[in-house]
């Protein structure tokens, strides 16, 4: 199974995919949107697609932290201009994720480092951090469908760690999209899609991979999930950086 779209072994260029250089840090940006009527061929939900790729990542210094922040901050809020989103509308923050696997915690990440001003009456940023299903016996879609009915939620932004096919993308892809998030697609333990059409409201996604299958890199008869040794600083990393662009944007 795959989490970045770029690693679904199908020709996305007549889709429209294409990858740009930036000219800054090595970064790259791939940019596609799927159309309804592309769907079933193109293998992939209908929205928009940004991938922000920074092979340098870990060994670059605060600059490139800045640039990143900037660059997601920017497809943000290109995203939530598409959904006409007004000032005061309310936004749901879903961090995914298990929090006791180092791999698995982007999403507590970010969670943790989003302030809301619950005291305040006119506060319209909520957030959630559900665990996993097999924590909770919840499925993840059904109590964020909940929440943002009852809360009468008009945008969700959800964050989770994904899996890749390349050693090379650990930890170094960013990528942002409008047409929701599987939880748990990457490691095969299959949740129900949380998007606009499962749960009614505008959705965008923000996913970084952290985990590799062992038969990604040789043939294996026991498949396990490999991440790299500096995992948990690269995580506190990557979460900074959404965080803050989200903040950014929500401000």
């Amino acid at each position: 199974m795959f989490d970045l779209i770029d690693e679904c072994g199908r020709d996305l260029k007549r889709f429209g995919y294409s990858v740009k250089e930036t000219g800054k840090y090595g970064i790259t940006e791939a940019h596609m949107k799927v159309e309804e009527k592309d769907v079933k061929e193109a293998g992939l939900a209908a929205g928009e697609y940004f991938i922000i790729n920074c092979p340098f990542f870990s060994e670059l210094g605060h600059e490139c932290i800045v640039t990143l922040t900037d660059m997601i901050k920017s497809r943000l809020k290109r995203c939530i201009s598409s959904f006409n989103l007004k000032k005061k509308d309310k936004i749901l923050i879903v961090g995914l994720g298990n929090p006791d696997i180092d791999a698995d915690r982007l999403g507590k990440t970010v969670f943790d480092e989003i302030e809301i001003n619950p005291l305040n009456k006119n506060n319209n940023i909520f957030k959630f951090c559900p665990n996993i299903f097999f924590y909770t016996g919840i499925e993840t879609l059904e109590i964020v469908k909940i929440l943002s009915q009852k809360l009468k939620i008009d945008l969700i932004i959800v964050i989770d760690s994904l899996t890749t096919s390349s050693l090379s993308r650990l930890g170094t892809s960013f990528q942002i999209t409008t047409s929701g998030m599987t939880p748990g697609s990457g490691v095969n333990r299959f949740g129900n899609r949380i998007c606009k059409e499962t749960v009614g409201v505008d959705c965008i996604s923000i996913g970084v991979p952290f985990m590799i299958f062992s038969n990604s890199i040789k043939e294996d008869e026991r498949e396990v999930i490999l991440t790299t040794k500096d995992i948990k600083e690269d995580v506190e990393n990557a979460g900074f950086i959404i965080s803050n662009a989200i903040k950014e944007v929500i401000k």
